[in-house]
């Protein structure tokens, strides 16, 4: 199993195809193995990093360290581990919130992002969700069981109280998204934005912000679309992300 040593974690990750680097990066709770569906589609033209954010799957990490922008770094330092200048970057959920910090901080490791069912701060609409998904979780067995399986090997099978804290923390802590749109406005490489309309941490608000504040963001909302768009539209998913790859294959 490959593991990079960075930040003072092992952060494990899978690599899979040839070509130029694409970053595929899991959501909040989950880990790289979410993506099955997409890497074998996705690998026929690109070189597909996929690694588990630090305290998610394999990848270990103290849970005061889970935040966003720990997560980006670790994945700027795995780019140095792997020794790639530039790479295309997938995120979904908080897989795209620490975009925002590489797309700011690290502009020069990008060649382009797309940025699934995410947000650049935590409204009051948002934190209200958040808190009830959080406290709802301990009632929700099938979630745990899949906690269990993603992260148990690894963390223990209580794990899932770990990320449950952390959730919860996130609608607390100013620094976690500290962003503004005018931040966002720093970001000038090649975005795309793709958001479900029914996604119910994220009202469409928050996506047309991100769009009309990145100087070169193209927008596409999903009809009929929850929070899950790579897991509930997952064709459509390939083809917009493949199309929107290819118009900036190089970025």
């Amino acid at each position: 199993m490959p593991y990079a040593a960075v930040n003072d974690i092992q952060l494990y990750y899978e690599e899979h195809g040839k070509g130029t680097p694409l970053v595929l990066v899991h959501g909040f709770s989950g880990a790289g193995a979410v993506w099955a569906g997409a890497i074998a589609a996705f690998a026929q033209n690109y070189r597909v990093i996929v690694p588990d954010l630090r305290a998610h799957g394999h990848s270990t990490g103290s849970p005061e360290t889970i935040h966003h922008v720990w997560f980006a770094r670790d994945l700027v330092a795995l780019l140095d581990h792997l020794q790639i200048d530039r790479a295309h970057f997938i995120g979904h959920s908080s897989g795209g919130m620490c975009l925002f910090f590489i797309g700011i901080y690290y502009p020069l490791r990008v060649r382009t992002l797309i940025l699934v069912n995410t947000t650049y701060t935590f409204d009051e609409f948002a934190k209200r969700y958040m808190r009830q998904v959080a406290d709802e979780l301990e009632y929700q067995p099938e979630a745990i069981k899949m906690s269990q399986q993603l992260h148990g090997p690894t963390h223990g099978n209580e794990h899932w109280k770990v990320h449950q804290e952390a959730f919860r923390a996130f609608t607390t802590d100013p620094n976690e998204l500290p962003f503004q749109p005018a931040d966002l406005a720093r970001i000038a490489r090649p975005v795309l934005v793709l958001h479900g309309d029914r996604d119910p941490f994220f009202p469409v608000n928050i996506p047309t912000t991100m769009y009309r504040s990145m100087p070169n963001a193209e927008l596409c909302i999903l009809p009929f679309t929850g929070h899950g768009i790579p897991e509930e539209r997952p064709q459509l998913f390939m083809t917009i992300c493949s199309e929107f790859l290819q118009r900036h294959a190089n970025a």
